[in-house]
């Protein structure tokens, strides 16, 4: 390259690199240790802090507190975790390290693109930004409030459980009795269970066999009255007792014979023996159907009881483990139920949006430093050095450009002369032609003359 030739291309001066006299005020030695790994975690220039070393401690510590929200949201999502998922918490720690990991980038993104920022321009910036963290704020301190409160808010989601099951027991209890009745109320609709041997039938069955036997019963007790009675009258006759419808006769006449032979013939007639003996098997009946009936309620009010059993035990299962749902409902009604309660819920909650906003309110809270003017002023020098650079570019760019245009229209003049200068040369060409041929035509038209 000529050495009268820039190149444009490269920068004019290298950045420094440790090469100023040791022992100068400023700028001091880089800084390295954890220090400087926290200020790394919200975007600080070491090189612009090495003018201001007294503002180290206030940026290390500023990114302390971006790590310490990172924590905080890595434990947050860990309680969550744990309270969802039947996972070893051990395991569960890489999510939750990731998590805190997002949460660290997003708050020193926050954090560093505040730097350089003055006056007013701070405030329009930071209020968004402050928006976003309590967002995330409320998010993160939801689990924690949980864990906080999580030994009174398992008791009241148990509590709950509890009285849920009760409840259920008592309702399944009541549509379900031992004697098989069905209790179609509306409030019945989904509590009724499947029990096989019902002793309904049973029941059924003895009370059609009382109705018969009762029935035989009544059949039995006149057809025995009447049958006394004609049976009185016979023997009346026989002794020769006197009284109405009687001979008075003593002795074995027609009339007695009559009588005892319309008494046996009655006997006969009205079937009083094997009504007798019916009757008598319809009462043993009875007597086995109502022992069956006994020991049918008894085997039926122990299946139901079972069954009852059965859908409280899945009742409880359905439940599940203590979810964060679960705790966010019991914590709401022990918050209505009690003030101090309430107060602390949100005393804390608003606790911890606030940590997880600080890191976003301390460098709002905190007034415009000396790094900040410095990286202010840096960036507004490399602004200047880059317009001056495209302004640069673009002067070269247009001479080149204007160089190119001269250059064309150059060409395009040399093109246009030298199609004149053969034009001009092939019209005195043509012209030389046709003198030559008027000439020619003259001598010949001479040479006939003569």
């Amino acid at each position: 390259m000529p050495a009268d030739t820039i190149d444009l291309e490269s920068p004019v001066s290298q950045p420094d690199t440790g090469d100023l006299p040791v022992g100068l005020y400023r700028p001091v030695l880089p800084a390295r240790g954890l220090g400087a790994r926290l200020r790394g975690f919200i975007g600080v220039r070491e090189d612009i802090l090495d003018w201001v070393p007294e503002e180290r401690a206030r940026y290390t510590r500023l990114g302390a507190i971006v790590l310490n929200t990172g924590l905080m949201a890595a434990l947050s999502l860990l309680v969550a975790l744990t309270s969802i998922t039947s996972v070893l918490w051990v395991f569960l720690i890489p999510a939750a390290l990731v998590w805190g990991y997002v949460i660290v980038s997003f708050d020193g993104w926050l954090i560093a693109g505040t730097h350089g920022l003055v006056n007013a321009a701070k405030l329009r910036i930071f209020i968004p930004r402050l928006a976003i963290s309590v967002l995330m704020g409320a998010v993160i301190a939801e689990p924690l409030l949980l864990w906080v409160f999580q030994p009174a808010i398992h008791k009241e989601v148990l509590d709950n459980r509890q009285q849920e099951i009760t409840a259920y027991t008592g309702q399944l209890t009541l549509c379900n009795p031992a004697s098989g009745d069905v209790v179609a109320t509306p409030a019945c609709g989904d509590f009724h269970v499947n029990v096989a041997e019902s002793p309904k039938s049973v029941q059924e069955q003895l009370d059609k066999t009382l109705a018969s036997r009762d029935q035989l019963r009544a059949q039995v007790d006149e057809a025995s009255s009447h049958l006394a009675g004609m049976e009185a009258t016979a023997t009346n006759e026989c002794a020769g007792t006197k009284g109405p419808g009687l001979t008075g006769v003593i002795g074995d006449g027609a009339e007695c014979k009559y009588d005892w032979n319309a008494a046996n013939q009655y006997r006969v007639d009205s079937q009083l023996d094997q009504r007798q003996h019916d009757l008598t098997g319809l009462t043993n009946q009875v007597t086995a159907l109502t022992a069956n009936l006994a020991q049918a309620k008894t085997d039926y009010g122990r299946h139901v009881a079972d069954a009852i059993a059965a859908q409280v035990r899945q009742k409880a299962a359905d439940q599940g483990d203590i979810g964060i749902l679960d705790e966010e409902k019991a914590l709401e009604t022990l918050s209505g139920r009690n003030f101090a309660v309430f107060a602390a819920q949100w005393l804390v909650r608003l606790l911890l949006i606030a940590i997880d906003c600080l890191p976003a309110l301390a460098k709002m809270m905190s007034s415009s430093t000396t790094y900040d003017e410095l990286l202010s002023h840096q960036l507004e020098t490399a602004r200047n050095l880059r317009h001056r650079y495209v302004s640069m570019r673009e002067r070269r760019d247009s001479a080149d450009n204007e160089v190119r245009v001269r250059h064309t229209e150059y060409g395009l003049h040399a093109k246009l002369e030298r199609i004149n200068e053969i034009d001009r040369l092939d019209r005195a060409q043509r012209e030389a032609d046709k003198q030559a041929h008027i000439e020619a035509l003259a001598a010949k038209l001479r040479a006939r003359q003569s």
